[in-house]
């Protein structure tokens, strides 16, 4: 048992990683929703949808599939393609079926995430297979996968399907290497329902299969044509499926599918116009010194390792290219959930720079135990500085505090307003409580087609989008429609007044 133990030592270490990663995170997500600091954008957003497309199939009523209140121009009912193309919020619907809650999401999220580190174990395995200490070295970068700030600040904001994409597309590469095709396929395919620009990351990883197996000793035309044709047979298949499937999908995403559910662009495509006006600000945007810092802590929480072989780094360029030119700062923000496409091919870059590291014969420190040392030292360091966790500077604890007495007024109200098809408004941070629901306005947004309208004051006048949420109050409040029906810790609740013709009261 002791000598089994310590031949499996960093698998076994993995697992115990991963099995806290899962535990804190899973229990950190669902009390930050259960204690009112999710949001309507995007928990909400994203429950409605899931839970529409779950009723969906529990009650035959297919138009309610991927169904969702438009947050942005009206409160009509759209589908979620009219928004982004991550129609697979649709396909985990059927887990509702277990439990058909946000809880759902926020720990099937933080479980797929957690499980990206075994893949990278098993890819470094496979990289580091003939060096002393592979096991160990793939331990190390499994942990500092799992220390990475951005990808766990991604997973404490809310849920989004795109979150789940550094799993995927990390399954996609360890099957790929394996040459196990159709379950590559399989990640490869679910990772484009993520989001409807990812597959350009699919297209580019078909050409990376191609360009290992083409020989660039000679750059002449004769020359890589032969080696072309060299190149095995399925291996031409598999790297051409990609690249038609990836452009496919965000062409058909871009141009036909957005487009047609939206009745115009995407709403992302206005971050780009200033290029359509100036093409050559491109410059002045990719080398400023945002663009410098940003990928200085995208690539340094992995050790910097990256830059030893950037060609497994370029597999994810649409995506770097995408947040640097956006004119939305947030993009750039690893708060949010914008660079988690990036995150799988960081680590697999980071890891085949390492290996570049340890063939540099001139270096005599170049050994397996510098390299495990120095990968841990540096993710242990950035998640010290950028981490949410209890240790860093930019933990996250205000949550594990004494709850809110207004909680207990939601409560209240998600309880009475259990029937989903009350038409429901709501404020930013208590929105999701009240997502299980067929029609749920954005406060912010509007509130005129609500049976009741529920909104924290606080929040309203202090949170994300509070302008446009005072706006709404005074509208509210002046409103002989609605009679305040109820009024605690802030918690205020509105209540439609219909007033019935004469002719209603005729039998």
């Amino acid at each position: 048992m002791v000598q089994y133990i310590r031949s499996h030592l960093p698998f076994i270490l993995l697992l115990i990683a991963v099995a806290g990663f899962i535990l804190y995170f899973s229990l950190f997500t669902v009390i930050r929703y259960q204690k009112l600091y999710s949001h309507y954008f995007d928990l909400a957003i994203m429950h409605q949808t899931t839970y529409n497309s779950y009723m969906a199939l529990k009650t035959g009523d297919m138009s309610r599939f991927l169904e969702m209140t438009d947050p942005h121009t009206s409160l009509d009912q759209v589908k979620r393609m009219s928004i982004h193309n991550d129609i697979l919020l649709g396909l985990i619907s059927p887990l509702y079926f277990i439990h058909d809650g946000p809880e759902t999401l926020l720990i099937l999220q933080v479980t797929v995430v957690a499980i990206g580190g075994y893949f990278i174990f098993l890819i470094a395995e496979n990289i580091f297979k003939k060096r002393p200490f592979a096991s160990w070295i793939a331990c190390a970068f499994s942990l500092s996968y799992l220390l990475y700030p951005p990808l766990q600040k991604a997973v404490n904001f809310d849920f989004h399907a795109i979150t789940l994409a550094p799993t995927f597309l990390l399954a996609m590469f360890y099957f790929g290497m394996k040459k196990r095709y159709v379950l590559s396929a399989f990640f490869a395919i679910l990772t484009m329902t993520t989001k409807e620009q990812i597959g350009l990351v699919i297209s580019l990883y078909g050409v990376y299969l191609l360009y290992i197996h083409i020989s660039f000793k000679q750059l002449t035309i004769g020359a890589l044509k032969r080696s072309f044709l060299k190149v095995p047979r399925r291996v031409k298949a598999w790297s051409f499926f990609l690249i038609a499937s990836g452009l496919m999908w965000v062409v058909l995403s871009m141009i036909v599918i957005i487009p047609a559910f939206r009745g115009s662009e995407h709403f992302g495509a206005k971050y780009y116009s200033y290029l359509i006006e100036n093409p050559f600000q491109i410059f002045s945007v990719v080398f400023r010194y945002e663009t410098l810092q940003y990928l200085f802590i995208i690539l340094a929480p992995a050790a910097l390792l990256s830059i030893l072989s950037p060609v497994q780094l370029l597999i994810a360029v649409s995506e770097f290219m995408t947040n640097i030119l956006s004119s939305n700062g947030n993009m750039r923000n690893i708060y949010f959930h914008y660079d988690t496409a990036l995150t799988a091919f960081v680590f697999i870059s980071s890891m085949y720079g390492a290996r570049r590291f340890l063939d540099m014969r001139q270096l005599r420190f170049a050994r397996e135990k510098t390299l495990i040392i120095y990968v841990l030292f540096m993710a242990t360091i950035f998640s010290l500085y950028m981490s949410p966790l209890p240790w860093g500077h930019h933990r996250e604890t205000f949550l594990w505090s004494n709850e809110e007495a207004k909680l207990q007024d939601v409560l209240l109200w998600q309880s009475y307003l259990k029937d989903d098809q009350m038409k429901v408004s709501a404020s930013g941070h208590i929105a999701p409580h009240f997502a299980s629901r067929q029609y749920l306005y954005d406060f912010s947004g509007g509130y005129e087609r609500a049976e009741y309208v529920i909104v924290d004051t606080w929040d309203i006048a202090r949170g994300f989008q509070a302008e446009e949420s005072l706006v709404q109050y005074a509208r509210l409040t002046n409103d002989w429609r609605y009679i305040r029906i109820y009024m605690s810790n802030g918690i205020e609740v509105y209540k439609e007044f219909k007033v019935e013709s004469p002719t209603s009261k005729v039998q």
